[in-house]
């Protein structure tokens, strides 16, 4: 099997790699721990594909618990909703679930820089988080939809923050609802156990404060990751909510409201802190 190491500058893209300076570029190498990546890459019997959800997860030391998996219908199309809370470890775990629900057949939105990694980009389906999205874009998630993979749905579309001294998950957004209802899909809401470091708290604070369009947390969000080393979640997993649940009483927003407030209810009886 082919195996493909990480790339800084690939995976910056030419234009933003031109305009980086050399020191800027060994840091973000460091921070974002390439070494280790690409020797877990080059050492691993399952360098890409589905089972690298399982092997990382392994090598890691993450664990997990299932909860509510009996609704999951491996003869059914669904949108998985969930909250945000991590970055890294919920798409690991989810991975690792629809692999063994679903046979891996998934697919989820992601923004343009976690498409170029390698091991996992064949699950990804590129947006963007920089502006709006190509008409390129618009398709591919319009046919992500209508396919027949489960498609996975951060609606918040970042990480929780911290307000205030509260894990709050950030606003959802509605699309979610509008494309479950077009393409039929029946909606399971999720909730995974878990929260970023008080120092990503802190850069996602600073960069609002200092006015940034780009929360500078994101860049670490890897190093979170390794940071969850030895940690234990929980996912839990409501009963799919019928796609004709969302008519017209109530707009797509506010059924996505509604849907969120369902997935923080899922928190109850998992023995972890709050995160929504």
């Amino acid at each position: 099997m082919e195996r493909k190491i990480i790339d800084l500058d690939e995976f910056l893209g030419p234009k933003l790699s031109q305009k980086i300076p050399r020191l800027l570029k060994r840091w973000l190498k460091h921070i974002l721990h390439v070494d280790e990546l690409n020797e877990f890459i080059l050492s691993t019997d399952e360098p890409q594909g589905i089972g690298f959800f399982d092997v990382a997860l392994k090598e890691l030391d993450i664990t997990f618990t299932v909860r509510g998996g009996e609704y999951l219908n491996p003869e059914k199309r669904f949108v998985f909703a969930g909250n945000h809370p991590l970055g890294g470890p919920e798409g690991l775990i989810m991975g690792s679930v629809l692999k063994r629900y679903f046979e891996g057949n998934f697919r989820v939105p992601a923004n343009e820089l976690m498409s170029q990694f390698h091991p996992i980009k064949e699950f990804f389906v590129p947006v963007s988080i920089f502006g709006r999205q190509t008409r390129e874009a618009a398709n591919n998630l319009n046919e992500m939809f209508a396919s027949d993979f489960q498609v996975l749905i951060y609606p918040a579309g970042a990480c929780a923050k911290k307000i205030k001294g509260r894990i709050t998950e950030e606003p959802w957004k509605k699309a979610f609802i509008t494309q479950a209802r077009r393409y039929q899909r029946d909606v399971v809401p999720m909730h995974l156990s878990g929260h970023n470091s008080e120092f990503y708290f802190f850069l996602s604070r600073f960069s609002k404060f200092i006015g940034l369009k780009f929360n500078i947390g994101m860049l670490f969000l890897v190093d979170e990751l390794f940071k969850k080393r030895h940690h234990h979640f929980v996912i839990t997993f409501g009963e799919p909510i019928p796609w004709q649940t969302f008519d017209s009483t109530k707009t797509d927003q506010q059924w996505a409201d509604w849907v969120k407030h369902k997935v923080s209810l899922l928190q109850e009886g998992n023995n972890c802190e709050s995160n929504m």
